[in-house]
């Protein structure tokens, strides 16, 4: 049968999307989406009164390009390869062109969401400050998507380059040509926006001739199984996923802090993959400092009490897959305890960790002064007690169904 790079890349990418809607549908729930709303309409209302602050002095313009200029730099292509194609494929690799074609336009579309949704978030801003209104949407549109294309297919000829630093450099120069480009398009200079694509052009024909060489297949391979790996990083934090392999470490420093094996067989083990495996206590660490910082350069009461508690919610909720980390293993089936010490094992570890959150988000909390410090206090600790000993039992029981 004669091989098709179209058949091999649709089923490639049928076989990506359904492993993603695998995971998905335990992760978008009923009570995330509600969180994600309540989070979005919060944001939404501050950022209108933020806008309602600014001048025509602000850098809307710059501030625009340069976080674009990033989001477009960033641009992976999806290339589905596999580590055994670095053997099974390389003799077809003259018939691949059409394929790694349309890895650049799945990738387009797949990213170009991200993209519409940034601009239109940033759109208001730039109305205000350059008191115009949003009939320019959609040419910024046109010439944000134009330049994530230019970048997909200049990002997909680097990945051929063999030197390290090229790739790098690929990088630094897509973003500047790419803030360049857009500044002049957002300041309706469109002479200076020609000459920027010419630039452009002419390192796009750049790159396609320095990566006019063989594949670099394991560089593909590897790159595919760090984009999967850190999918399933995150599906983890909702649902088990028994074939992720996560890193763990000694940290044999912070044994003095955990309980012993008197406490209880799953508090001994839960204790300790929570404190060794990098998934949890990275994610622990990760999130408070975000929320600390945040409520402690805002200074506003009700924007310290929805970061404090949403923050709370989510380091609570990503951390209970922990009941079911070790399941698979048959060791656990032999421990002198049931599905109850597990569980209270996973409600002390749980009580422990939000009420140092607690803590933290309170201390933060005395930039706005020690009224708002000690009602930012008593609602974190009052949202852990319902999130333990209420909401953490019936969440559990529903995870280790599957």
């Amino acid at each position: 049968m004669k091989f098709s790079a179209n058949d091999l890349f649709k089923e490639r990418a049928a076989a990506y999307y359904t492993e993603v809607r695998k995971y998905t549908r335990y992760m978008f729930n009923d009570h995330l989406a509600f969180v994600l709303v309540f989070a979005l309409g919060a944001l939404l209302y501050y950022y209108s009164g933020w806008i309602e602050t600014i001048d025509g002095t602000f850098p809307a313009p710059i501030i625009m390009a340069a976080v674009l200029g990033a989001v477009l730099a960033w641009s992976p292509v999806y290339t589905y390869i596999k580590q055994p194609d670095t053997v099974y494929l390389l003799p077809l690799e003259s018939e691949l062109q059409l394929y790694f074609q349309k890895a650049v336009w799945t990738s387009f579309v797949a990213q170009s969401y991200s993209l519409v949704a940034l601009l239109a978030f940033a759109m208001p801003m730039y109305a205000k400050v350059e008191g115009t209104g949003y009939g320019s949407f959609f040419v910024f549109l046109g010439a944000v998507l134009a330049a994530k294309l230019w970048n997909l297919f200049c990002r997909l000829h680097a990945l051929n380059v063999p030197a390290v630093n090229a790739r790098i450099v690929d990088i630094a120069v897509r973003f500047l040509m790419s803030f360049a480009f857009l500044l002049a398009v957002f300041l309706l200079e469109y002479v200076l926006a020609g000459v920027a694509m010419l630039f452009m052009l002419f390192w796009f024909f750049y790159m396609r001739r320095l990566g006019d060489r063989s594949l670099k297949w394991e560089l593909l391979a590897e790159i595919e199984e760090k984009r999967m790996a850190a999918f399933y990083r995150l599906a983890n934090m909702f649902t088990d996923v028994p074939h992720l392999r996560g890193t763990a470490k000694r940290r044999a420093w912070l044994d003095g802090l955990l309980p012993g094996p008197d406490k209880g067989t799953y508090v001994y083990l839960l204790f300790r993959t929570f404190v060794r495996m990098n998934e949890y206590i990275g994610l622990f660490v990760r999130l408070t400092i975000i929320a600390a910082l945040i409520i402690g350069l805002s200074g506003l009461l009700p924007v310290q009490l929805i970061v404090a508690l949403l923050f709370l919610y989510l380091t609570g909720f990503q951390l209970l897959p922990i009941s079911s980390k070790h399941s698979y293993i048959i060791w656990t089936q032999l421990y002198p305890e049931e599905e109850k010490g597990k569980q209270k094992a996973v409600q002390l570890l749980l009580m422990r960790l939000l009420l140092i959150q607690s803590v933290v988000f309170g201390a933060f909390a005395l930039s706005a002064g020690w009224v708002e410090a000690v009602i930012v206090l008593s609602a974190s600790i009052t949202f852990t007690l319902f999130f333990v000993w209420v909401y953490a039992p019936a969440r559990m029981k529903k995870i280790n169904r599957f």
